[in-house]
C-alpha cells in the first residue's frame, strides 16, 4: 500500500463495492444480514460507513489492540467491513484507525460523550448471578468505573459511564468456568444501540 494515497487496487475494489450498493438500491437491507453490528469507533454512523468503506483493511492493520475483524457471513453489504470483536481485544480509543482510514468511513469520535454501544449483563451468563460467592472482575477492571455492585453484590451498568469500549467483555471469565452452552455471549457484552449515550 502507497503510504502517499490509494492504490490503484484500493480505489477499483472501493468503486466496486460503491457501484454494488447504488445497484442494489432498495434491496439493501435483504443483503445487509441479520443483526447490528458493532463498528469501530468513528463508524457508528452505519449508511455513511457503508457508503464510504472501501474494505482496505487498513483500519484493521492500525489497530494495536487487535480488536477490529471484518464481518463476513453477516449479508452481502457488510462484507470485509471492519467490525469489533470484543472477544479477542478490547478499544482504548487510540484513534489509530480513524487516522489510518483513507475515505473518512471512520470519523471522529470522543469515547466521553459517545458510545459504542452499552454493556448489557447476560444474567444466565454472568457467574456474579449463577455462583456462590459471585464474581466481580467486570466491577473491579472497568477503566471508566462504569460498573458497580448492588446492594445484593451484583453488577449494574451504569450507562452515563459506559463508552463501550469493550474491556468487561474481554475480561469476563464466565466461558471459562460454565459448560458450552453454544452462546456466543460472554456474562456482559457489549451491544448495538441507536440510542444516543445518557
Amino acid at each position: 500500500m502507497s503510504e502517499k494515497g490509494l492504490t490503484r487496487k484500493e480505489v477499483l475494489v472501493g468503486g466496486v463495492g460503491a457501484a454494488a450498493v447504488l445497484a442494489l438500491g432498495g434491496t439493501v437491507k435483504a443483503f445487509a444480514g441479520e443483526g447490528a453490528i458493532l463498528r469501530p469507533p468513528g463508524g457508528q454512523d452505519e449508511a455513511r460507513l457503508l457508503g464510504a468503506c472501501i474494505r482496505c483493511d487498513r483500519c484493521r492493520s492500525a489497530c494495536p489492540l487487535d480488536v477490529i475483524s471484518v464481518a463476513n457471513g453477516q449479508g452481502l453489504i457488510n462484507t470485509r467491513t471492519p467490525r469489533l470483536d470484543f472477544r479477542i481485544g478490547y478499544c482504548n480509543f487510540c484513534n489509530l484507525c480513524i487516522e489510518a482510514c483513507p475515505t473518512g468511513a471512520l470519523a471522529a469520535f470522543d469515547p466521553d460523550r459517545e458510545w459504542i454501544g452499552p454493556a448489557v449483563i447476560d444474567y444466565g451468563e454472568c457467574l456474579a448471578f449463577n455462583k456462590a460467592g459471585g464474581c466481580r472482575i467486570c466491577v473491579d477492571e472497568c477503566p471508566y468505573q462504569a460498573i458497580y455492585l448492588n446492594e445484593r453484590q451484583e453488577p449494574v451498568v451504569d450507562l452515563p459511564k459506559c463508552n463501550g469500549c469493550g474491556y468487561c467483555e474481554y475480561i469476563c471469565p464466565s466461558h471459562k468456568f460454565r459448560s458450552f452452552s453454544g452462546s456466543r455471549k460472554r456474562g456482559i457484552n457489549i451491544e448495538h444501540s441507536k440510542e444516543v449515550r445518557p
